[in-house]
């Protein structure tokens, strides 16, 4: 079973850290199996721009650096302090294909943050 899971890090280096303490070979490459891509400081403010395509303003990024991992199995519990759960309504920014993986990320994040999930009103309904 794949299990997906978003974090974050104070910096690259403190993440890079954390992936080698998965297992690389002597050439730097991993030795173990789960898929990791690296998100960066994510947009917190997006940027704006003129008609023409030139910056008027710069966007806002975050000060932390984000990683999103679909381990093989479990999550690694070492990596539970650097575990975030973003509100669905904003996941965009990144993904994995197994529906299976978003399935029980979803369900995992209805279970901790049911506020990420408010039940529909009546209007809403009709």
């Amino acid at each position: 079973m794949k299990t997906f899971r978003k974090y974050q890090f104070g910096s690259k280096g403190a993440a890079t850290t954390k992936i080698n303490q998965l297992g690389v070979d002597e050439e730097g490459n991993p030795t173990h199996s789960h898929a990791i891509v690296h998100l960066g400081n994510l947009v917190e403010v997006e940027g704006t721009h003129d008609e023409e395509g030139n910056e008027l303003t710069a966007p806002v990024m975050s000060s932390t650096y984000h990683l999103d991992v679909l381990w093989d199995g479990e999550p690694e519990p070492s990596w539970d302090a650097q575990m975030v759960w973003p509100n669905p309504n904003v996941l965009g920014v990144h993904t994995f294909g197994s529906s299976s993986a978003i399935r029980e990320y979803i369900s995992k994040a209805k279970e901790l943050h049911p506020e990420f999930f408010p039940e529909p009103t009546e209007e809403e309904l009709i």
